[in-house]
């Protein structure tokens, strides 16, 4: 059992802020490294290619770090 606390938030974005959005997410879980995010994105005006490039962050992660957590 752990400390930890969740926070669920649900972010409404013009399909133009989507990476922007998760960008921020990842900049943030890089500078503190006890955090783990779990993020799903409803875009269905999207293509699966543009949904794929809009997730792009840096650093980048690989297919399975998407799924993965660290124990």
């Amino acid at each position: 059992m752990t400390d930890n606390i969740k926070v669920f938030t649900v972010a409404h974005l013009p399909p133009q802020l989507e990476n922007a959005w998760l960008q921020h997410l990842r900049d943030f879980d890089v500078a503190n490294p006890g955090c783990h995010f779990e993020v799903m994105v409803d875009s269905p005006h999207s293509s699966f290619a543009e949904a794929i490039e809009a997730i792009r962050v840096n650093p980048g992660l690989t297919f399975t770090e998407f799924f993965a957590r660290k124990s």
